[in-house]
């Protein structure tokens, strides 16, 4: 039995007993997806394709960071020592290299979370400095943090920042702080040093998956034309891809047979804005650096909507193909798996969220109903006044009575029902993380993260080996919009 036989037997089933498929297999629609009318579809390498170990990947990153901090830059050997805690940080933050700290952002980029370093503030600390204005993240001093490459950076920031205010690192500001985090994740990045170490242990950090080379190959088998547009270089490429992709199916023996064209070194997000040219990458056909879209749509022969890109960076990968060539996007979120199972294993703690949600708003209504009663009482009893008799004087007082009592225990209800929802919604966002949340939600706000991926990606979903589950010439359709008026009563 070959790799191919294997990988088929190992391909995920429906859920048992129904016509579906599990929720972590989805490809999960923002905009109805018609791949029929897709010619071309492209894929990211590094955390797309290649879905690096976590978070052994991202302890590499920091471990190296901070040795070379100490090394070149004078910090503390304390530094070195610390160890990489792979909880406190997640995607969709926002790095403050002004003030040390780390932000969780709304929709509408207003601050709703926040630390400074690794301590967690207040909502009044945060209120005393951000207030409720739109956070201007494009900034001098500020970084968004939308890659798992970044997850890494903004633990050893907080680090650096909590030695700081301690007396341990010296530097003039958390500015400077912030810099020479940026310069060293991003040297540790091309140096070469942390991708030989990844090479040579390619099978402890990069997982294979024989879900990839099936969808490849199915897509490419109904007419499909593929390529590969990455930042790294051809080294590094040809090293991954050859490890997840040579001898997993016996038509395509390397990994360059899936693809009709490779670029590398590809300068993204500088390929959808630039047009330099190309350039063969000596002794590889089909694979070129540098280039630009119109080239690329050129020679795959489809433009715009005709082509579906496939990568994991929101602004990189989905934002820039999406406003600057058109294309079609497709977000890969890998930690959607591990979110999707965490929802799942709530489920009965948010279906008894909204159930005390909407009881809450039910008496909120009524109190307020029965508090208006008793004002339009009190008007009345003293517009009219000694018009009235002894009797109806008495009613009024006795309705006005009744009212406010009932008033009164709604309220207090209201609030019980207030402090019963806020203590649970607690205990399920801290499964998700106990500083963060859930990263797509904040109560009942999306995220700038989320935001944008509904602004941007056509889709997204966990791993590029759920295309398989595709039909290359179906349609994947987007929930119907709907005003919110007309869910009402709304079965489909």
């Amino acid at each position: 039995m070959n790799a191919r036989d294997l990988a088929i037997l190992a391909t995920p089933p429906l859920l048992e007993g129904e016509d579906r498929l599990a929720p972590a297999l989805k490809l999960y629609a923002l905009r109805t997806l018609p791949f029929g009318e897709i010619k071309a579809v492209g894929f990211d390498m590094d955390h797309t394709l290649a879905r690096y170990k976590s978070p052994e990947i991202d302890e590499l990153a920091f471990k190296k960071a901070a040795r070379l901090l100490a090394r070149d830059r004078d910090y503390s050997p304390w530094l070195v020592e610390l160890e990489y805690d792979p909880a406190f940080a997640v995607r969709g933050l926002v790095l403050d290299g002004l003030r040390g700290n780390l932000l969780k952002l709304n929709r509408e980029r207003q601050v709703v979370r926040g630390s400074h370093g690794s301590r967690a503030m207040t909502h009044a600390e945060l209120e005393a400095v951000y207030g409720r204005r739109r956070l201007a993240t494009a900034a001098k001093g500020f970084r968004c943090i939308d890659t798992l490459f970044e997850i890494p950076e903004s633990h050893l920031f907080a680090q650096l920042v909590d030695g700081l205010d301690r007396g341990i690192v010296k530097a003039e500001n958390y500015l400077q702080l912030f810099a020479d985090v940026r310069w060293a994740i991003d040297t540790v990045h091309r140096n070469g040093e942390m991708k030989a170490e990844i090479l040579q242990h390619r099978a402890f950090f990069i997982p294979q998956d024989p879900q990839l080379a099936l969808a490849l190959d199915r897509m490419k088998r109904e007419g499909k034309k593929l390529f590969l547009l990455t930042n790294s270089e051809w080294t590094f490429t040809d090293g991954v891809l050859s490890h997840l992709l040579n001898g997993q199916d016996e038509s395509r023996p390397h990994w360059t047979d899936y693809f009709d064209l490779m670029v590398v070194s590809s300068r993204k997000p500088t390929f959808f804005l630039d047009s330099p040219p190309a350039v063969p990458v000596p002794g590889q056909p089909r694979c070129f650096t540098g280039g630009h879209t119109a080239w690329l749509e050129g020679l795959l022969q489809a433009q715009g909507e005709q082509v579906l890109y496939v990568g994991d960076h929101i602004y990189g990968d989905v934002l820039r193909s999406k406003k600057n060539a058109s294309w079609r996007t497709l977000l890969l979120v890998p930690e959607l798996e591990h979110e999707l199972k965490l929802l799942e294993s709530k489920a009965d703690d948010l279906r008894g969220l909204r159930r005390l949600e909407t009881a809450r708003r039910r008496s909120s209504r009524r109190a307020s109903v029965l508090l208006d009663q008793w004002k339009r009482n009190r008007v009345r009893r003293h517009v009219l006044g000694s018009r009235l008799s002894a009797e109806a004087t008495t009613a009024l007082d006795q309705e006005a009575a009744q009212l406010a009592t009932s008033a009164e225990a709604l309220q207090k209800r209201t609030e019980a029902q207030a402090r019963e929802i806020d203590m649970l919604l607690r205990e399920v966002e801290a499964v998700f993380n106990p500083m963060w949340g859930p990263m797509f939600r904040d109560r009942d706000e999306q995220t700038r993260f989320a935001d944008q991926i509904q602004q941007f990606a056509c889709a997204y979903t966990g791993k590029v080996g759920n295309l398989y589950m595709v039909d290359p010439h179906s349609t994947v359709y987007a929930p119907v919009p709907a005003l919110p008026h007309e869910r009402v009563g709304q079965r489909f």
